[in-house]
């Protein structure tokens, strides 16, 4: 549960769904005062753009500016919602700007008993082997929670796991003989931790995590592990329209050759993605079409143990995916059906499909499958937590609602709108 500090306003939503953005309220208040007036906007001009990065359409840009006034004078704290919107528009990471206090630790204790025995207890011993266990167990439980509930809860113990870890490496703080395994397991636990930043839509984390856990993973010679963050980056700059990143990596990789047939159609995917926003169907096309051959030959005995989760339904969404940022919509939906239908078994994965074929359907007015499709989504709006599902739920229903369908159809978006949790992002 966020805690608060500072007086809370009465009736005032958003400011009821307060975090512990720093020590004091009144040094955030200034640190946000001058981080505007150093760039020379007005109150007004940041409410204006706090309005125009937040993804959803309310409330007005007159009601933000008085949010804007109270917390400048350290009258409240800021919710998840806004810390994001002011991340945007200052261009920092979420992080830098507001610290690490707040929810995030809360949710680290709230969620530790999840994990029991696995979870890597700090207690001023140097690691030894049973340590590295530990990160390793704690990895691969997060893992397993990850693909029911989302990562938005995880993320904060993930990050305080791995970090843990990571400061007894840089500070010598293990036993001479268990350097190198603490190394690779440590790589691994920033893998994890990386990916569910990007599920929690903290891009920023995400990327400087995934960095530091290649560095890790290549000093400890796990060049398994390091292929694997090499795929994470490149899904990453797809994610966020850098197909040209995403290609010259992707490229460097296919060129060295020495790889094995699912990790090469791993790049395939990410290279007929990168194409797709570039607007090359045909190559786009030919790249996923190679990678669903080779995935469909399942997994052999070169392939890197974590290749296991691509399979057929993954190659699929892709393809879906490409087909939007194509902008062929109608070519998308039934791709997008066909992952869904594939995926039951990963409620997280399940969520994600069925969010994005309600977006196609929104895309080709399909208001009848939308008035279908949007009941189970609100079931799982308050059953899963993964923010990068949960923005563009956000962002789609305010589509819906826009594009003047039917009015059930219309009530349908409005409530599972209303069910999404708040949304954040990088």
């Amino acid at each position: 549960m966020d805690c608060t500090q500072g007086v809370i306003p009465a009736g005032d939503p958003e400011v009821a769904r307060m975090g512990t953005n720093a020590d004091d309220p009144r040094l955030l208040g200034r640190r946000l005062a001058e981080e505007r007036e150093s760039r020379g906007w007005s109150k007004r001009e940041m409410a204006r753009r706090l309005f125009a990065a937040d993804d959803r359409p309310y409330p007005s840009t007159e009601t933000l500016l008085s949010y804007v006034k109270r917390w400048e004078a350290g009258k409240g704290g800021i919710s998840r919602r806004y810390r994001t919107a002011y991340a945007r528009v200052f261009e920092m990471d979420e992080t830098e700007l507001f610290g690490s206090h707040g929810t995030e630790a809360q949710a680290a204790e709230m969620t530790v008993d999840l994990l029991g025995a696995a979870w890597p207890h700090r207690d001023g011993r140097p690691a030894d082997a049973a340590y590295v266990e530990s990160v390793r167990q704690t990895s691969q439980a997060l893992v397993r929670l990850d693909t029911v509930h989302g990562a938005e809860d995880l993320l904060p113990l993930a990050l305080r796991a791995f970090r843990e870890a990571h400061r007894k490496l840089a500070a010598g703080a293990h036993e001479p003989a268990t350097e190198r395994d603490l190394m690779a397991a440590t790589g691994e636990a920033g893998e994890v931790t990386a990916w569910l930043a990007y599920d929690a839509d903290r891009q920023a984390v995400s990327r400087q995590v995934i960095q530091e856990a290649l560095l890790l993973s290549r000093q400890a010679g796990d060049r398994d592990m390091e292929l694997f963050e090499l795929t994470h980056l490149a899904m990453q700059s797809v994610h966020m329209h850098r197909p040209g990143e995403a290609l010259r990596l992707v490229t460097g990789l296919l060129d060295a050759g020495r790889l094995t047939p699912r990790v090469a159609a791993i790049l395939d995917i990410r290279r007929g993605r990168a194409l797709a926003q570039l607007g090359d169907e045909r190559a786009a096309m030919s790249a996923l079409d190679k990678a669903r051959a080779t995935i469909g030959d399942g997994i052999g005995p070169r392939d890197p143990y974590w290749t296991w989760w691509v399979n057929d339904a993954e190659v699929i969404w892709h393809m879906a995916m490409a087909r939007a940022q194509l902008g062929d919509w109608p070519g998308a939906v039934p791709l997008f059906h066909e992952s869904a239908a594939h995926r039951t078994a990963y409620r997280r994965a399940h969520y994600n499909d069925l969010a994005h074929l309600l977006n196609a359907f929104a895309h080709v007015a399909d208001w009848p499958e939308t008035e279908t499709l949007i009941p189970q989504l609100i079931t799982l709006a308050g059953e899963i937590r993964s923010t990068r599902t949960t923005n563009l739920l956000s962002r789609t229903t305010a589509r819906i609602i826009n594009a003047d369908p039917p009015s059930t159809v219309a009530d349908l978006a409005t409530h599972l709108h209303n069910a999404l949790p708040a949304a954040t992002s990088t």
